[in-house]
């Protein structure tokens, strides 16, 4: 390099510096400033900005608890049990005196087990084949009671289901005990099933339920199901029900002192808790006034089939006494992400500190220009 070239620096020092100024969004940063997040939300239309305060942050809350939703078919009653083809009965007749058909000196009756078969048909000892499939336990009990009524002695036949694969739910994954549960005639509950399957091996807020009625499908956590009255649906035949566990969690961002994905660990986590977590926002460099948190809501329970989440951005200053009240009611969502942006005087000091160190650089190149010269 020529001493020339030497002479140029201070000029070029001084191109870096405009430059720097010019150039503020190059520096490192840990993420767009306040002023920033707003405009982009507001330039998006699919985004909604809701400036918290009490009345909103509790109204977040009402939204937070997974339901299944009004397009999921229920049942206002537990439907008829049929018997189908493949049940399994356990059939007894009683008869009034001894020496009768199936009585004797030692019984008054007999006891046996029954297969409906693919057509349809149980086939019963003296009572022959009669029809089965797409009839009550009871028409059936009756049926048998009549055929049976030329042969023994004022019978009495007892008819329960041991096995019905038409008429039972699967209840699958985190559970003790998986496998098919039969409804009861009186009703089967989501709850019912899972405790008949032993419950869930995870903690109730980790625990994901998704159930399938035919086309239907629903997701929601268990601790929701305990929470919410209207979750705890009636089951149909045929229902199936995954459980799963799927611990929530939440990302934290920005100018805070530490960072990261944090996975709930509890029932609920509120933004004082998430930065808390986090050690707080960082007192040189975070800006109280902009505190978001980035939200997926999903659609009203009475909302279409199909309808997907709305992206919403909830901003809260934490300049406010206020803020404080309010931090504790905002509940968070799984996958939800808080940022703490950056105050508009750390970008400014960082671009001081790059055009300093510029500076320095430059007299540096001058002092040693000089050197050089002096040597000549």
């Amino acid at each position: 390099m020529t001493l020339r070239q030497f002479r140029l620096l201070p000029g070029v020092a001084t191109v870096a510096f405009g430059l720097a100024l010019i150039g503020c969004s190059g520096l490192p940063s840990s993420g767009p400033s306040a002023d920033v997040v707003i405009d982009q939300s507001r330039q998006d239309a699919g985004t909604r900005l809701v400036e918290l305060d009490l009345g909103s942050a509790r109204a977040a809350f009402d939204r937070r608890r997974s339901v299944i939703g009004a397009s999921f078919p229920r049942l206002a009653k537990p439907n008829p049990i049929l018997l189908g083809r493949g049940d399994v009965l356990d059939v007894r007749v009683m008869e009034a005196g001894d020496n009768g058909l199936f009585a004797n000196s030692q019984t008054r009756g007999t006891q046996f087990t029954a297969q409906i078969d693919q057509a349809g048909n149980l086939f019963t000892p003296y009572g022959g084949s009669m029809r089965a499939a797409d009839r009550s336990p009871e028409q059936v009990r009756q049926a048998l009671q009549r055929s049976l009524a030329d042969k023994a002695i004022q019978p009495q036949v007892l008819l329960s289901v041991t096995a019905s694969r038409g008429n039972s739910v699967t209840v699958l994954g985190d559970v003790e005990k998986p496998g098919l549960f039969p409804l009861s005639p009186a009703g089967t509950r989501l709850i019912d099933a899972i405790a008949a399957a032993g419950g869930a091996r995870s903690a109730s807020f980790d625990t994901a339920l998704t159930i399938k009625r035919k086309d239907a499908v629903a997701h929601l956590y268990l601790d929701d199901l305990l929470a919410e009255r209207d979750n705890n649906i009636l089951l149909a035949a045929n229902d199936e029900i995954l459980v799963a566990s799927e611990p929530r969690s939440y990302a934290i961002l920005g100018a805070v002192a530490t960072s990261g994905d944090v996975k709930f660990g509890a029932a609920t986590v509120t933004l004082a808790e998430a930065l808390a977590r986090a050690g707080g926002l960082d007192s040189l460099a975070a800006d109280a006034g902009g505190v978001f948190v980035f939200s997926s809501e999903p659609p009203t329970p009475d909302a279409a089939s199909g309808e997907r989440p709305a992206p919403v951005l909830y901003r809260l200053d934490f300049s406010s006494p206020d803020a404080f009240f309010i931090a504790r009611q905002m509940h968070l969502r799984d996958k939800d992400v808080v940022y703490v942006a950056s105050a508009p005087a750390v970008e400014l000091a960082r671009v001081l500190e790059l055009a300093g160190r510029t500076t320095a650089v430059a007299r540096g190149g001058v002092g040693l220009a000089s050197d050089l010269k002096k040597l000549r």
